[in-house]
């Protein structure tokens, strides 16, 4: 494969060649095995040719090559796209002692199985949460969290972790019986105005308050429903006080949960309330590789960097730009390439075209604080200097769609660290409204937004 190297980019080969594995030369067929229909299918368009005449020429004979899916096919995908790695391969389905297996469990329980711990990319953004949760699966033990209520922004992986526990619950005590329900809060109301309406009181207690473990999404859609919030209300006391446990997820903090009963408000708050953060830059990245790897997709660690970079908020949209990749690459038969990433980034985020280029930003920002574009690039750690740098590499976060490993290299190499503090410390100055900061950064983006030939004539 090495012979091929020299003819494409180093991109292009890691990500389309290198992965390539020889199986067998028979017949002067030389038989390759590719990680995924679609990269069989790729590579059959665009390198077939190039393969035979490289391999002819280190056979000095006439060569075919034929590329086929390794294990003859590849991972099914995911319907709606949304790309969570396969969970360890699980034990033959077994009954749980009263003649339900685990699957069933599953689905009565109204789990979804790809939801579990083994395939939750952990982060500093979200490890707290995520022990958390394991601590109170373990229902062999005791615990001082009960109730548990996780609580931040959509998209962040709660619901995620919810799911983890009833699957990691049923999964080790398949053979106890244990009854796990998971509900959202529409859902649970929903069931109550059914239960009032057919009068089927009891079945609605028997579905809530018999259970050993209770997981709730969305906790914050009981707000203003009195009837509802009394009902759960006693569910909660019931499983409560028998020792069984209740976790919870809201958008908000308990504090901040408005149109509650106190009484509600203070079960929240006697067990653990713990958080979610929108992920960080390395926790992204971890997401899209793992993605890719579940995929199968040859993502280069470039584009993988600029979507990092760029898709920011939480991960429920990391997860949309990565499936929307997927499909420009599918649908057009094309490689994934730093400009399709870009591409899919201004259809996920809006963020304007026509951005300026890295040197226009260099220029101004030297000329705003009168010093040389050496000095700003180079390795100097002047305060003056060091400032100015910091604020060319905010913009150049804000104002392309470089990659921080991208924008680092423009700086004499500095690595992503680097920009992440730069662009963190001004992002906070300006917040804080330093006068200072606020000044220079109005300043040069109303320059940079006139463009090189206007700005120079003023």
């Amino acid at each position: 494969m090495s012979a091929v190297a020299p003819s494409v980019s180093e991109t292009t080969f890691s990500s389309w060649i290198e992965t390539l594995k020889p199986e067998k030369l028979e017949d002067r067929v030389l038989t390759l095995l590719a990680p995924s229909k679609f990269h069989r299918e790729f590579v059959e368009e665009h390198f077939v040719t190039g393969l035979e005449a490289v391999a002819q020429e280190t056979t000095g004979e006439p060569m075919r090559v034929r590329v086929r899916v390794q294990g003859g096919g590849e991972i099914p995908r995911q319907r709606n796209l949304r790309f969570v790695p396969p969970s360890p391969t699980p034990e033959a389905p077994s009954s749980n002692g009263h003649g339900v297996s685990v699957t069933e469990a599953a689905i009565e329980s109204n789990l979804n199985p790809r939801y579990r711990f083994e395939n939750f990319v952990e982060g500093d953004c979200n490890s707290f949460a995520r022990a958390a949760c394991l601590a109170i699966s373990d229902l062999s033990r005791p615990t001082l969290w009960n109730p548990l209520l996780i609580y931040g922004g959509t998209g962040l992986g709660k619901t995620h972790l919810l799911q983890a526990i009833g699957n990691r619950v049923l999964s080790v005590r398949r053979n106890d019986g244990i009854r796990v329900r998971y509900v959202s809060s529409e859902r649970f109301t929903q069931d109550f105005i059914q239960s009032v309406r057919l009068q089927q009181g009891s079945d609605f207690t028997d579905k809530y308050r018999n259970v050993d473990l209770l997981l709730v999404d969305d906790i914050q859609f009981f707000a203003t429903k009195e009837r509802t919030q009394t009902e759960f209300f006693h569910a909660f006391n019931t499983l409560h006080q028998s020792g069984r446990r209740i976790v919870m997820t809201s958008d908000r903090p308990v504090h901040e949960l408005a149109g509650f009963d106190e009484r509600l408000i203070s079960r929240f708050d006697s067990g653990l309330v713990t958080n979610v953060n929108p992920p960080t830059y390395e926790t992204r990245l971890a997401i899209l590789q793992d993605r890719a790897k579940f995929e199968k997709f040859p993502l280069p660690l470039d584009v993988a960097d600029l979507l990092s970079t760029h898709i920011t908020s939480n991960v429920r949209e990391l997860e949309g730009a990565f499936a929307a990749l997927v499909a420009h690459c599918q649908f057009g038969r094309v490689p994934p390439t730093i400009e399709l990433a870009q591409r899919v980034i201004q259809e996920k985020t809006g963020k304007r075209t026509g951005r300026p280029p890295v040197e226009l930003i260099q220029a101004t920002v030297s000329e705003y604080f009168r010093i040389s574009q050496d000095a700003l690039r180079g390795k100097t750690r002047k305060q003056e200097i060091a400032y100015a740098r910091m604020v060319a590499m905010y913009l150049m976060t804000e104002l392309t769609e470089h990659s921080l490993k991208a924008i680092g290299g423009f700086f004499g190499g500095r690595d992503h660290s680097t920009v992440i503090h730069a662009r963190d410390t001004i992002a906070d100055l300006r917040k804080d409204d330093d006068v200072k900061t606020v000044a220079a950064l109005n300043d040069l983006e109303r320059r940079l937004s006139l463009g090189p030939l206007m700005r120079t004539s003023m």
